[in-house]
């Protein structure tokens, strides 16, 4: 994972579940962005965006907000928000992987794919469910 250049952001959305949690630290900025990702995901999926689309260019499509309220992470870390973005999604659709770099996920997100878009947006809802439960769980000493 990598680590940030900039001190721990904060999205000044005061209902964001990753950044009011209660252990924020330096990926607090990654995981909005996922969370935000998978909420703009649902609007591409109702405009019949396919999947593949979806899961790609985060970065990119982030960082051409200029809402502060929207993360924008820094360009080198792009390739590693997508790769979890991808992670998060084939975990909601049934993958146990815990890899980023686990083979089946093509596979898994390919099936996903030819989902209707009302079942592609059930599906990253739950991705985003599930992705905040991980996420804003306290840990355990």
């Amino acid at each position: 994972m990598p680590r940030s250049t900039t001190p721990a952001w904060n999205c000044h959305n005061d209902a964001c579940p990753i950044c009011t949690a209660p252990a924020r630290d330096e990926m607090t900025l990654m995981r909005c962005a996922i969370l935000t990702l998978l909420e703009q995901g649902r609007w591409m999926a109702s405009d019949e965006i396919p999947l593949p689309e979806i899961l790609s260019a985060g970065g990119k499509y982030l960082s051409r907000f200029t809402d502060d309220d929207v993360p924008a992470p820094a360009a080198e870390h792009w390739a590693w928000l997508e790769a979890e973005l991808r992670l998060t999604v084939a975990r909601a659709a049934g993958l146990d992987a815990v890899s980023a770099l686990d083979p089946r996920i093509d596979r898994v997100l390919a099936t996903a794919a030819r989902r209707t878009w009302r079942r592609q947006i059930d599906l990253l809802d739950l991705a985003a469910e599930q992705f905040t439960e991980l996420h804003t769980r306290p840990r355990t000493a």
